[in-house]
């Protein structure tokens, strides 16, 4: 949505289709100023998965006449599908190809590979990557270079952390549910998002480790996903069920990010669109998984913590315990960095290049855009 709000500053009006994932949903809402369309079925197995495309293609097909271009926010079976039918309809075809791997929405047997994903990607006229790693990516598998553009993942949210913006926030979240409480002289530890069970395994026996050697914590788990039932095994088993906590997704994750100390990233294979940056934004310390794709998000900088092993991550937990306002300034010097490297405004400014020259292409100077 965030992302829509700086479309819409440059005059770019989107239309989202998705996938209705419960038949009571309404087939159309309006999320802030931007049209909704959920379509049916959710695609939740092979053959539904199917029949969505097809639906979706089919109202592509309806609708033609109402839009300039089509961005499909994923190289995956979708756009293949919508690739498949993109010639006869003289419209530019944006895709985005990620090497993360997000599968929020995605049936088991509909994943694919990098190479099917590249693939996927031929018939675009304009694929946009978030890095330069999924550049060369592309790039080994043929790619016209002038049909790449690298757009980074930024966000332009920042969300307060002062004394009186977590006390409010943390009184709203406990108004949802009593569990968000965080008692006096605790720290909070955060974890968003999906993550597999080894990851989040890793990260959550670390943390019960130091609650077993006296630290006062407390960790909330938001929408960990397949993971659930191993994590929650292995800290009830530990004791610390009370402490460690896991809740099921948020829409808004402006609260949660002004009431943690500290997040854990242990996915950042599916974090590195929009919380990771956030929590940049935001200046909330983090330490992170290290792998390549969260490597290539800011790799100029000696600020970004990583780990790569149960003890590397233990190690950093009890150096941020013991020096906990260095991190807070490094924090405050990752975000001045990072926004520097990925300025948010001169995202939207490539984005809107990247439409507008699309649009001049297909339609000539007088388009609409």
């Amino acid at each position: 949505m965030q992302l829509l709000d700086g479309w819409r500053t440059r005059g770019i009006e989107a239309t989202v289709l998705t996938a209705r994932w419960h038949s009571q949903w309404p087939e159309k809402a309006m999320l802030r100023e931007s049209p909704l369309h959920r379509l049916l079925p959710s695609p939740r197995s092979n053959w539904n998965e199917s029949q969505f495309q097809k639906n979706v293609v089919a109202w592509i097909v309806r609708h033609l006449d109402e839009f300039d271009a089509i961005y499909v926010d994923r190289a995956d079976g979708l756009l293949g599908a919508i690739g498949a039918k993109s010639a006869k309809w003289n419209k530019p075809l944006i895709t985005r190809f990620s090497l993360e791997g997000e599968i929020e929405g995605i049936a088991r047997n509909q994943l694919v590979s990098p190479v099917m994903a590249a693939e996927a990607c031929r018939r675009a006229d304009g694929v946009v990557v978030p890095n330069s790693f999924a550049q060369r990516v592309l790039l080994s598998h043929g790619f016209d270079d002038r049909k790449i553009m690298n757009i980074a993942d930024t966000v332009g949210i920042c969300v307060p952390r002062d004394l009186e913006s977590r006390n409010r926030a943390a009184s709203a979240l406990f108004d949802v549910s009593s569990d968000f409480v965080i008692p006096g002289r605790t720290d909070l530890l955060l974890h968003l998002g999906n993550a597999d069970s080894k990851s989040l395994v890793t990260a959550t026996r670390t943390v019960c480790d130091l609650l077993d050697q006296g630290a006062s914590l407390r960790m909330w788990i938001i929408n960990p996903g397949l993971a659930t039932q191993a994590v929650y095994d292995q800290v009830k088993n530990r004791g610390w069920h009370r402490e460690i906590l896991l809740f099921d997704a948020f829409d808004d994750l402006e609260e949660l990010v002004a009431v943690a100390d500290l997040a854990i990233v242990s996915n950042p294979d599916t974090t590195l669109q929009f919380s990771v940056p956030l929590m940049i934004n935001s200046e909330l310390p983090m330490v992170i998984a290290e792998s390549v794709e969260s490597k290539n998000l800011h790799p100029e900088t000696p600020l970004m913590k990583y780990y790569d092993s149960q003890e590397s991550l233990q190690r950093q937990l009890k150096d941020w315990l013991v020096h906990r306002q260095q991190w807070l300034t490094e924090a405050m010097g990752l975000r001045a960095s990072y926004r520097r490297h990925s300025p948010h405004q001169r995202s939207i400014d490539q984005w809107e290049l990247l439409y507008r020259n699309l649009s001049h292409a297909f339609y000539g100077p007088r388009s609409r855009g």
